[in-house]
This record gives structure tokens, C-alpha cells and sequence, in this order.
């Protein structure tokens, strides 16, 4: 079973709509658990190797079912780079930082909820984010709007 993009649609255990069957990687898209188990597709090595991992426990018969959270990043000239969550359909940015000194995080917001956050030389915030969202806390809007980060360690206010 194919979506209208062309990808290859796995259930939470990486099978497709045939027995025995499993995806994984840039070919799938798959129900990601934070976002109410929508069927996403993330093309990066993280996501695959996770898909990877979660197949094949399945295939042994292990019944895992995938729950992971987005994490990408990179460094490249002296810059550091963080993404989590899934940031489709967002509706507004929150930004703390200085823009112009490259050192900021970017809250992706839809509705109420944050629901990616990116950031340039601004770590570990991304990482302390990726571990809120899968402990299935959800951030609010209000939450990051004040520049108060007591939330993320469930500190203060």
C-alpha cells in the first residue's frame, strides 16, 4: 500500500498492509506518536535507523512498536545546528536569541502547542526538548514566549 506521495505505509511495528512484510527508511511513512500518530515521512538516519531497528525486532516476533522522537543536527563551519519534533503545518515561530549572532532556538508552534523546535549554537536545548517530547509532555506556547526555560526541567513557574 502506497500514500498519494508514493510512500510505502507501515503500521506502529514497520509492517506493511501484508503479513511478514516490513519498510523502513525514506521509503515509508509511518505513524509518529507525537504528532497523534499521523503518517509522516522523515528522510534522515536517525528516523531510519530507528525504523531499521524497530523492523526487525518485529520480524523476530518481538511485537515493538515504533515511539521516537525527530532529533537531526549538524555542525558545519564552527556553527552548530539542532531540529526536533515534526514541524508541518506549523502556524507561527517563537525565536529567543540574537539572530544576527547566530546564537538562537526556534520554537515552531501550531495552534497552542510547540511542536518543533530548532536552534544554532544554542545547545543543549533541542536535546532537552527531544527528551520532554518523548516523555509525551506536551510544551505550550505560552510556555516559551516568556524566554522563562524553568519548564524544561519542570523548575520554577
Amino acid at each position: 500500500n502506497m500514500d498519494s506521495k508514493g510512500f510505502i505505509v507501515v503500521n506502529k511495528m514497520m509492517q506493511t498492509n501484508f503479513p511478514g512484510i516490513f519498510a523502513a527508511g525514506d521509503a515509508v511513512a509511518f505513524p509518529l506518536a507525537l504528532r497523534n500518530n499521523k503518517k509522516v515521512n522523515i528522510p534522515h538516519w536517525q528516523m531510519a535507523h530507528m525504523q531499521g531497528r524497530i523492523a526487525a525486532l518485529n520480524m523476530l516476533a518481538h511485537g515493538t512498536e515504533i515511539s521516537t522522537v525527530p532529533y537531526l543536527w549538524t555542525a558545519m563551519f564552527g556553527k552548530s545546528i539542532r531540529y526536533t519534533g515534526h514541524g508541518e503545518g506549523f502556524d507561527d515561530v517563537i525565536i529567543q536569541g540574537d539572530l544576527d549572532e547566530f546564537k538562537f532556538v526556534a520554537f515552531y508552534t501550531k495552534n497552542d502547542e510547540v511542536v518543533a523546535v530548532a536552534s544554532m549554537n544554542y545547545d543543549p536545548i533541542v536535546s532537552k526538548v527531544a527528551d520532554v517530547m518523548g516523555a509525551g509532555r506536551a510544551i505550550r506556547k505560552r510556555d516559551v514566549e516568556t524566554g522563562d526555560m524553568s519548564w524544561l526541567t519542570g523548575k520554577g513557574s
